[in-house]
């Protein structure tokens, strides 16, 4: 009887143990599940824009309570609830109507009816959350921290990412509490950046072209003569018709001055634009592949991401100019000198 009572008892502390312990089990495999399906996309997310992988995921575990919440599903699917603007995002797939809890420069909570983005799956919400963060000034400072998740998530805050003015603590704490720093991609030297062992340094800046000139530097100049209004052959060649958009050029921007017809100093620094982090357009696209000609891989897509920006910082650095990953105009110099 005694064996018995002791066996009855073993079991009700069992069940007992199991009513106790089964939801945070519960609750721990599905913060489980939810990272292992992000965490690719978060990584590419990092490689692409910069943006810590632990941030992706911390970000997207706060937004939507590990996967919890009804916007994670058909037909909405967003991982970072971002409102729909004037100018739709190439990921996103419409825009849908939500209440959302917002809060006033007080602290005070009140409930709002927004227009949210929604996609065709997770992969385009985090895709994207990339494009959001890199492609507005107001969160560039953000970019000074990649590796610095915590700076990182604080800056996005500051930058008027969410009105809680606890949601960067929260983020870190997750961060934190779960090491998703172990998913963050090694940094490197310069991000993104693969090209010749040994790539050319630029001994002077701005290399004066003249009729009869044949090279790379030929080439990004008419396809900004282009830009500028110009129907240039984009070939290399600084023949007659070359010289003469170049002179119509000058004669235009440089009224009362005397009118050359070679890109000299003073004609490449009115035709190189200043271009950062964020920029999209034919312009960054001279820009990628300029950087091509001088020796490095680059994605020639018209859109200054990370990469572009970490390369960008490789050329200044190499040519010991202040490294801000701004293609000014030193650092154009540097790049059509070679």
């Amino acid at each position: 009887m005694r064996t018995l009572r002791k066996v009855g008892a073993a079991l009700v502390a069992a069940v007992l143990l199991l009513g106790i312990f089964s939801p945070r089990a519960e609750a721990s495999s599905r913060q489980r599940d939810f990272i292992a399906k992000l965490v690719s996309a978060a990584q590419q997310t990092q490689r692409e824009y910069g943006i810590p992988a632990s941030v992706t995921l911390g970000m997207a575990a706060l937004e939507t309570g590990w996967g919890r919440s009804s916007m994670t599903r058909e037909p909405i699917n967003t991982l970072f609830n971002i409102k729909c603007t004037k100018t739709a995002s190439r990921y996103q797939k419409g825009c849908a109507e939500v209440a959302s809890y917002e809060y006033r420069a007080d602290g005070t909570r009140y409930l709002e009816v927004s227009r949210f983005r929604t996609y065709a799956n997770w992969g385009d919400s985090v895709k994207d959350f990339g494009l959001f963060l890199s492609s507005l000034k107001r969160y560039r400072k953000a970019f000074d921290h990649k590796n610095d998740p915590d700076a990182f998530v604080r800056e996005v805050r500051r930058g008027g990412y969410a009105t809680d003015p606890r949601y960067a603590d929260l983020v870190i704490s997750i961060m934190r509490s779960h090491n998703l720093y172990r998913y963050d991609l090694k940094s490197q030297p310069s991000q993104g950046i693969a090209g010749k062992p040994k790539l050319p340094v630029a001994k002077e800046e701005f290399t004066t072209l003249t009729h009869g000139s044949r090279n790379n530097n030929v080439v990004t100049a008419q396809r900004l003569l282009n830009q500028a209004g110009a129907r240039l052959a984009e070939d290399g060649r600084y023949g007659w018709v070359t010289q003469q958009a170049v002179a119509e050029y000058q004669h235009r921007t440089f009224p009362g001055k005397e009118i050359s017809g070679d890109v000299d100093r003073a004609t490449w620094v009115s035709l190189v634009p200043t271009l950062r982090q964020g920029d999209r357009g034919p312009l960054v696209k001279i820009l990628q592949q300029e950087l091509e000609f001088s020796g490095y891989e680059v994605a020639i897509d018209g859109s200054f991401g990370a990469q572009t920006r970490g390369i960008v910082e490789d050329v200044q650095r190499r040519h010991s100019l202040p490294v801000t990953g701004v293609a000014d105009e030193k650092t154009w110099g540097k790049l059509v000198g070679m």
